[in-house]
């Protein structure tokens, strides 16, 4: 949001005319950041320089003081339209969606046209995750300034958010021929680029050294096409080594979209011998996107063994803030012949200069067999605590590559610490 806030400062300055008391006052937040705060009492019809003041403290993250500004402001002239975005953006950025909203619409209401009134409005909605709404509250902008690269960027942006991914590069090439170094509208083009790139191809290997056992093994080898009524799926075929002993499984992932904002996960899978992986495997789990940028979901994985058949149910909570991105994930399995078992992940993600572009953290207590391919149905209640840290990024435009690293302690002290190292890379096309 860092950039939509300069570029909404600069705005609403060529809007507005500057008095001098004005343009000293600018020059103070810009150069030395050091003003103090005024006693608005002493001045109560001097409403651009209070504007100014309420600006600076929602860009400093004083949203609550920058709102009770902009009531006094308003209070002294209820006209002054400029504040009533301002108040409307601070909500958005505190995630209080709906009040902000319930402002804009009732300045829409008297202001139709207003354009920094509607910028804000497809800016909130798209917050909220009303992206329909986003891009309809664009398009009314555009129909009033067609060639503003800002408005242009926002319906570029809900396009995205629908997945309309070539109208939104029609768009983006749009802006970049009104302004080429544009480079926010370059990075947006270039993941829109890889979201139209429909299949990949890709190879990974996995590690678990351990200080009582001899290391295990696991490679595979996938493909993956993206698909009108399944969506993307994947087919992919897995070797594991471990104990001495080699397995073989092939399993196919799809996940086919319901409508807006809900999908669902797919899976099935079979080894020819159950020593390693499950012979059977199957999995299903409903995913729904939530408001303000939340996604839920449940659903279940079954896993058939030589002597063991397992139930795991499990679901997550997830949250993208920003440029970060947090989920929690249990899991609880049923076996038919032994004790349930229980198990919680925390996944912490860091997205740097795309989606596919990021450094996450994982941390677990307790074991999944659905987690761990290698360990098997017959010892899948071991208790443990791990940590891994996963890093991704697109190199040379079409090569995915990722990498990471972890440690987990068993309670049992069955084969001592384990120490993993994973690696992989996809060509997208």
């Amino acid at each position: 949001m860092k950039t939509e806030q300069l570029l909404f400062l600069f705005n609403s300055i060529r809007r507005k005319p500057l008095t001098i008391s004005a343009l000293l006052f600018l020059a103070a937040v810009l150069f030395s950041n050091t003003l103090p705060a005024q006693d608005h009492g002493n001045t109560p019809h001097n409403t651009d320089q209070m504007f100014f003041q309420a600006r600076e403290l929602a860009f400093e993250g004083e949203t609550q003081q920058a709102r009770q500004l902009c009531r006094e402001i308003l209070e002294i002239n209820s006209a002054y339209h400029d504040a009533t975005v301002l108040m409307a953006r601070t909500y958005g950025w505190d995630e209080e969606y709906e009040e902000g909203l319930e402002l804009l619409t009732d300045l829409l209401a008297q202001e139709p046209r207003h354009i920094e009134a509607l910028l804000a409005m497809s800016d909130l909605q798209r917050w909220a995750g009303n992206y329909q709404e986003s891009l309809h509250y664009a398009n009314l902008a555009l129909e009033l300034e067609p060639e503003n690269t800002n408005l242009l960027m926002r319906k570029a942006k809900a396009l995205i958010a629908l997945e309309e991914y070539e109208e939104a590069a029609e768009v983006l090439n749009k802006v970049l021929e009104t302004d080429p170094t544009l480079e926010e509208a370059d990075n947006l083009l270039d993941q829109v680029a890889r979201k139209t790139m429909k299949n990949h191809v890709g190879v990974g290997y996995r590690v678990d050294l351990f200080d009582d056992a001899n290391p295990w093994h696991l490679f595979y080898a996938e493909y993956g096409q993206r698909t009108n009524t399944f969506g993307k799926v994947i087919g992919r075929v897995n070797y594991g080594r471990r104990f001495g002993q080699d397995g073989f499984q092939v399993e196919a992932d799809a996940y086919p979209p319901l409508g807006p904002g809900r999908y669902l996960y797919l899976n099935a899978g079979y080894s020819p011998d159950d020593h390693i992986f499950p012979k059977y495997r199957a999995g299903l789990e409903l995913f729904q996107r939530l408001p303000a940028d939340w996604e839920i979901s449940a659903g279940l994985r079954m896993l058939r063994f030589a002597e063991t058949d397992l139930l795991i149910l499990t679901g997550s909570i997830s949250k993208y803030y920003g440029k970060y991105y947090f989920s929690f994930r249990p899991y609880f399995t049923l076996a038919s012949d032994m004790p349930g078992a229980q198990s919680y992940f925390l996944t912490l993600r860091r997205y740097f200069t795309s989606p596919d572009h990021h450094l996450s953290l994982i941390l677990g207590t307790g074991f999944s067999a659905d987690e761990d391919a290698l360990v098997g149905g017959q010892i899948y209640d071991i208790e443990s605590n791990r940590i891994m840290l996963m890093y991704q990024q697109i190199v040379s435009g079409n090569f995915l590559v990722k990498a990471g690293a972890g440690y987990s302690h068993y309670q049992d002290e069955i084969w001592g610490n384990q120490y993993t190292l994973e690696a992989g890379v996809a060509y997208l096309f």
